[in-house]
């Protein structure tokens, strides 16, 4: 028996990374049972390893530590592949060693070089780092960047419009909450008190939120409440209500709603390249007022926050890591210009309302965003060679080896 055995944590990589490959490869025939297994990750809702199941491609998805529990001996007598696409590469690292498997990891840097059979890097810039280390050509491939296999390349903004009820001429604004549990608890409510007050200005435009297919629906719903707001739709959230309209949820197929935006409000996160991607004009903001409450990785992560010293120190290093970096928006960080908009530190639903209000108002700034995205390296197809690489691994001679 053939095991593919893909890792994975956050929301946004299981989404934008683990889908694309995973369709690719149940296009081949390359005769792997494929699972997925969700590592840690202080990001995670827990909702991640159910919508693995649900991912064309995957036969299987729990956890590591349940995959680590009852994964046997008898393992290591088949052939097997573990793809680390996110998380620690410890992780891939233990598991490779305990099933006897090769390890292909997408990443940026050389690290584990050792241990991992193959690398799958992003751009120009990994590549970089990859010939000062000396690594050996051979055991790299730059693909591109996998989150833009994602999204549909070819999807035609009034089509778009239709898919979502909307004219051809109807103007729409997107809200993103993001799809991390500490943002979408916190997100809806933010963006909702700040999309009444553009509804107020700009009553011609509809309003969309999209619903990530990890969100926990009790979380969303509670953070609602928490702020006072109420929806239609019962069990399912399809409109919530605002003071001077309402805010239409899509819960699948979102691709139509970031493509139809005449402006995307977002947070720091992979939907950010997506959006650019896609042309839609978009508006980032990194809201660090709870900054003690935002989830870090590595130690910090772990770092206890129940007293009020604990907190400001929590907080401080929130804001150190924030500072430590020019640009958060990924369309900025890989063209080294502020070609989105990105806002961070203390921010109101009032402040994002007034940017929003002041874009809107102005066609050329919109216009100004896109003509950025001119400048970013657009690299598609990296799913489709990550995938022909572990087909040529599983069946030496076919496409790949």
């Amino acid at each position: 028996m053939k095991n593919l055995f893909i890792l994975s944590n956050s929301p946004g990589e299981v989404a934008g990374w683990v889908k694309p490959v995973a369709n690719e490869l149940s296009k081949r025939n390359c005769g792997a049972r494929v699972t997925l297994a969700v590592l840690p990750c202080p990001y995670a809702s827990g909702m991640e390893a159910r919508y693995g199941r649900e991912i064309e491609g995957i036969d299987a998805a729990t956890t590591f530590r349940a995959l680590w529990q009852t994964g046997d001996r008898s393992v290591r007598k088949e052939k097997n592949l573990v793809l680390q696409l996110g998380g620690d590469p410890m992780f891939g690292a233990f598991l490779s060693l305990k099933f006897g498997a090769g390890w292909m990891i997408y990443t940026s840097r050389p690290k584990w070089k050792s241990r991992i059979t193959h690398y799958f890097i992003p751009d120009e810039k990994a590549e970089a780092r990859f010939i000062g280390k000396r690594i050996q050509k051979e055991r790299y491939t730059r693909v591109g960047n996998l989150a833009l296999d994602s999204i549909p390349r070819d999807m035609d903004k009034n089509r778009a419009k239709e898919k979502l009820g909307l004219g051809a001429e109807e103007k729409m604004l997107a809200f993103l909450p993001g799809s991390r549990p500490f943002e979408y608890e916190q997100g809806f409510p933010f963006f909702a008190r700040a999309a009444e007050e553009v509804q107020a200005a700009f009553p011609e435009f509809h309003t969309f939120m999209p619903v990530a297919p990890t969100v926990d629906e009790t979380i969303l719903k509670d953070g609602l409440k928490r702020y006072g707001y109420s929806w239609l739709g019962g069990d399912r959230v399809e409109r919530i209500v605002t003071k001077n309209g309402h805010i239409s949820l899509v819960w699948s197929d979102t691709d139509p709603l970031l493509k139809a935006a005449d402006l995307a409000v977002a947070f720091p996160g992979t939907n950010n390249l997506q959006m650019a991607a896609m042309g839609t004009p978009l508006v980032m903001f990194a809201p660090l007022n709870e900054a003690e409450n935002i989830p870090l990785d590595g130690i910090p992560g772990i770092f206890p926050t129940s007293s009020a010293p604990a907190k400001r120190l929590k907080k401080k290093l929130v804001f150190w890591y924030s500072g430590k970096h020019r640009f958060v928006s990924l369309p900025n960080i890989l063209s080294g210009e502020m070609i989105v908009p990105e806002y961070r530190g203390a921010i109101t639903p009032h402040v994002v309302a007034d940017v929003v209000k002041d874009l809107l108002g102005s066609p050329e700034k919109l216009a100004a965003i896109q003509e950025g995205y001119r400048k970013i390296d657009f690299e598609f197809g990296a799913a489709e060679k990550i995938a022909a690489k572990i087909e040529g691994f599983f069946c030496p001679g076919q496409s790949g080896s």
